[in-house]
């Protein structure tokens, strides 16, 4: 099927049918290594079931991330299902986070610190995390490789640079408990800009997310960051948090992987 260059936004293409109809518009991208069709978005009157032969015959081996109708008819036909997810922001022009939030009161036993702490620092508390049955993992064929995918954001090599509002918590002894890490791609807001690529606790940061995500909205906000962004897997209790924090939802995708 052709495909051509959606002069639109930056990496955008556009699928055309045999007969040049527009089919779809999407942006060229790559997740967990496999070349994807993201933010896939039928053209209006193209329904999802007229859709699958071409998307079938142009991303064959690939994955697309668009709207679940879309991915229930490629599943229907033969594709994976892959993470079913949704993108939220925190506009912070609109909505700026208070100034109180850059230095919140922590749990009980905790410290908040700036990120500065290596990959094999974070690691332990990532792994207890996110155990086998996480819903995160659900989708997985293997288990994540965190010690490398931290060092990757850590690096600025995996997203983009590391943001300053980025941050641990970290126990009477040092260990460091839980983590948000923010990092900014080359995208406008809120489909990316800055982005908070990893947040979690082990089981001795009870409470350090909450706090972590206020310092990180506080400090983005103080430094002038026009917006946070994440992305929370559909099911997953956090977004009730993230809702609480003035998280929004910016658009529902739903990852396949074609046959």
């Amino acid at each position: 099927m052709p495909i051509d260059d959606d002069p639109t936004r930056r990496d955008g293409r556009i699928l055309r049918d045999g007969d040049g109809r527009e089919i779809a518009r999407f942006v060229a991208a790559s997740h967990e290594g496999l070349p994807t069709a993201d933010l896939f978005e039928l053209a209006p009157g193209v329904t999802p079931e007229a859709a699958v032969p071409a998307v079938l015959a142009a991303f064959r081996g690939r994955q697309v991330s668009g709207e679940p109708a879309l991915a229930h008819a490629l599943i229907e036909a033969g594709a994976r299902a892959g993470r079913h997810a949704h993108a939220m922001s925190r506009d912070l022009v609109a909505d700026p986070a208070p100034a109180e939030w850059c230095d919140p009161d922590p749990p009980d036993g905790l410290r908040l610190t700036p990120l500065d702490r290596p990959a094999a620092d974070l690691a332990p508390a990532a792994l207890a995390a996110y155990p086998p049955d996480h819903v995160d993992n659900a989708h997985l064929d293997r288990p994540i490789d965190h010690p490398r995918e931290l060092e990757g954001l850590l690096a600025g090599r995996a997203v983009g640079p590391l943001m300053d509002c980025s941050g641990l918590a970290v126990d009477r002894d040092g260990a460091v408990v839980g983590a948000v890490l923010v990092n900014c791609d080359d995208m406008p807001p809120p489909y990316g800009g800055p982005w908070v690529t990893q947040v979690f606790r082990g089981p001795g940061g009870r409470g350090a997310g909450r706090a972590l995500l206020q310092r990180a909205l506080g400090l983005a906000t103080r430094d002038g960051l026009p917006a946070l962004g994440l992305a929370v897997t559909d099911g997953n209790p956090a977004r009730r948090l993230y809702e609480e924090l003035g998280f929004r939802r910016v658009v529902t995708s739903f990852t396949v992987r074609l046959p």
